[in-house]
């Protein structure tokens, strides 16, 4: 007697400690996991069979009484299609708390190189620009932080529910406004990013726009160009301007068009005006929007060059 209960103790063991892994994983676990703890996997299929454990995916197996709920299966989808898997997009960005609402799909983003097979309920994006700074841990599977859920999210997302959730998760304190647009500046060829870009600035234009300065500075710096922290002002007879960049040692200024720079009309005048200002107060000016920035930084460069030469020359000759 005391051998067979040493014998039952000793078959309970695999059985706890993969009880033990699925609580860390939403109540998840699959069948690879159940073989690497000792589970034949027949065994497991006939207690999966016997006590109704839901099997959403391939697999994967869920712990009986488990509710099916969006995070749940965002989970189970994740250790399905496997170690490489990421979940991102919508389905990310309601693990969050910044969306309300759960996908009809679990979006997956893998390696643009792997293979896997479709899976009712799943979304799977193909990605090269995964980067590590993109990727957190939730549950014992790989999750997408707020900004790369977002960039992953928009081509099926429109401006104003882009603009809805970037609302309430920086009211929910989920996510800053300018790492979002960051993100999706680091990425020219994104489909939708404008969208994003757009919806960024609706919300927080100062921030988004102040983030492209960055870039630009972050760009000169690269290049060996010098520039006044913080920018110069410019005094004119009418009124003082403050330009987004100035050039150390040059009377040069670099003026940044976010998105919403040119909203409006009356917006789209006063720069006339300030550009018109800066010319009357004897200052070059470059201006370098968001497109011109992703496609041709270096033709942007070289411009700025050009006019430290024209400014060089324009000084030994007065």
């Amino acid at each position: 007697m005391s051998r067979k209960v040493s014998e039952d103790a000793g078959a309970s063991v695999p059985w706890a400690a993969l009880f033990d892994l699925a609580r860390r994983q939403a109540n998840v676990v699959t069948v690879a996991q159940a073989i690497a703890l000792g589970i034949d996997p027949g065994t497991l299929r006939r207690r999966a069979s016997r006590e109704g454990w839901p099997r959403p995916f391939p697999k994967v197996a869920v712990l009986p009484g488990t509710l099916l709920d969006g995070a749940t299966l965002a989970v189970a989808a994740a250790l399905s299609v496997g170690p490489d898997s990421v979940i991102t997009g919508r389905t990310a960005l309601a693990i969050h708390g910044v969306a309300d609402r759960w996908p009809h799909r679990v979006e997956i983003a893998i390696p643009a190189e792997r293979v896997r097979a479709a899976r009712d309920g799943v979304r799977l994006r193909r990605t090269r620009t995964l980067q590590p700074a993109d990727v957190g841990l939730h549950r014992g599977v790989r999750l997408a932080t707020v900004p790369r859920a977002f960039l992953d999210a928009c081509p099926l997302t429109s401006r104003d529910v882009l603009r809805a959730w970037l609302i309430d998760g920086r009211q929910r304190r989920r996510l800053q406004v300018p790492e979002v647009a960051a993100r999706v500046i680091s990425e020219p060829h994104a489909p939708g990013r404008r969208r994003l870009l757009q919806a960024c600035v609706d919300v927080d234009a100062s921030g988004a726009d102040s983030v492209f300065v960055h870039h630009v500075e972050e760009l000169l710096s690269r290049a060996g160009i010098a520039f006044d922290t913080p920018p110069r002002t410019v005094p004119t007879p009418h009124r003082e301007l403050h330009p987004d960049i100035t050039l150390a040692g040059y009377r040069i200024a670099i003026e940044v068009d976010g998105f919403g720079s040119h909203a409006s009309r009356t917006s789209l005048e006063r720069d006339q005006r300030k550009h018109n200002a800066y010319v009357l107060a004897g200052w070059i000016v470059l201006r370098i929007g968001w497109d011109r920035f992703t496609r041709d930084p270096h033709g942007f460069v070289a411009e700025v060059r050009a006019a430290m030469a024209q400014a060089s020359t324009a000084a030994g000759t007065s």
